[in-house]
């Protein structure tokens, strides 16, 4: 059963908390929608050849029960401990760079534990 997005917002409108799939633009994760822990899910944008633009990209916002929340802030603690924060946003603002910790040969073995290497 698939379930029915509460909202859709513009993609800049979103107050991101932590992305779980990115590739050029946030695709899944975390958000805050009515200070509230929500899901979002949004598609590729399409290129528009004739304006030679990118369509405005729209982003679908679902509701989370308090386990389904559980999971979500388990994700985003997992992943800051193991790899890093730069897909966290804090205050708002996206994380630093990626960097390696240190000591380095930890969290380098963490990084491919996490990651299944």
């Amino acid at each position: 059963m698939e379930r029915e997005p509460i909202k859709t917002l513009p993609y800049n409108e979103v107050k991101f908390k932590f992305i779980s799939n990115h590739y050029d633009v946030h695709l899944n994760g975390s958000c805050l929608y009515e200070n509230s822990i929500c899901e979002f899910k949004s598609e590729y944008p399409n290129y528009n050849e004739e304006t030679d633009d990118w369509d405005e990209q729209w982003v679908k916002i679902y509701k989370l029960n308090w386990r389904e929340k559980l999971k979500w802030i388990w994700k985003q603690w997992l992943f800051e401990k193991c790899v890093g924060y730069h897909w966290s946003y804090r205050n708002g603002k996206i994380g630093k760079d990626f960097y390696y910790r240190k000591p380095k040969w930890l969290y380098v073995w963490i990084f491919n534990r996490y990651y299944g290497r």
